[in-house]
């Protein structure tokens, strides 16, 4: 009976973990967020997704919290208090689990035999490069929009606890990694460049030498 080679079981494994970290991922995103109190009880918040579709908010905690029929629980305000800092823990689950599973898929997919030679390490360091460097690219664009998306939004319910410039000087400051991400992967294109250049070189001396009676 044949039996599967291990490059091929390892990129199976790979893949059944890319599913169950999507699927994590999916979950993380939809379940619906609860807060505790020794007083409210238990109280939901929605999910991460309600709050980015917004579905779900501050407004929405608020106007809930008020309504509540529990004069103690409306003096406790669990939802306008707990439910920000909880949706953002889970929506930062979420997030870390989509950048393993997009690692998992770089690896799984972009994964090749590997070549013995100096001219195959010149190759993946470069496409290594690339990837870092766009990537980082990406990152910084997409921040930068979602920077001044946040910043325009003149209604935006986060301005009623910071103000707006300290907002951008926290956007600006978190848009540095991925600016470094961008200047490492033009660093690993620069050195494979670098080193092969440096292999032609030797290449064209070996020939002169070959050449000489």
């Amino acid at each position: 009976m044949a039996t599967m080679p291990i490059p091929d079981r390892r990129r199976m494994a790979m893949v059944v973990g890319l599913v169950l970290v999507g699927v994590a991922a999916l979950v993380a995103l939809v379940w619906q967020v609860e807060v505790r109190d020794e007083v409210v009880g238990v109280r939901g918040c929605g999910s991460g997704f309600d709050v980015l579709a917004d579905r779900s908010g501050w407004e929405v905690w608020w106007a809930r919290d008020l309504d509540e029929p529990d004069p103690a629980a409306r003096e406790v305000l669990l939802r306008t208090t707990e439910c920000p800092a909880a949706v953002n823990r889970r929506l930062a689950v979420a997030g870390s689990l989509a950048v393993i599973g997009a690692v998992v898929a770089a690896v799984a997919f972009g994964r090749r035999r590997p070549e013995a030679t100096a001219v195959g390490l010149r190759h993946r360091l470069e496409r290594l490069g690339r990837i870092t460097r766009f990537g980082g690219i990406a990152l910084a664009v997409g921040g930068a929009a979602a920077l001044l998306v946040v910043v325009a939004d003149a209604d935006s319910t986060l301005f009623l606890y910071v103000d707006r410039s300290v907002v951008v000087l926290v956007g600006l400051v978190a848009l540095v990694p991925t600016l470094a991400l961008a200047a490492i992967g033009h660093a690993l294109t620069l050195m494979a460049a670098a080193m092969t250049e440096g292999a032609e070189a030797d290449e064209s001396l070996v020939e002169d030498r070959t050449v000489e009676p």
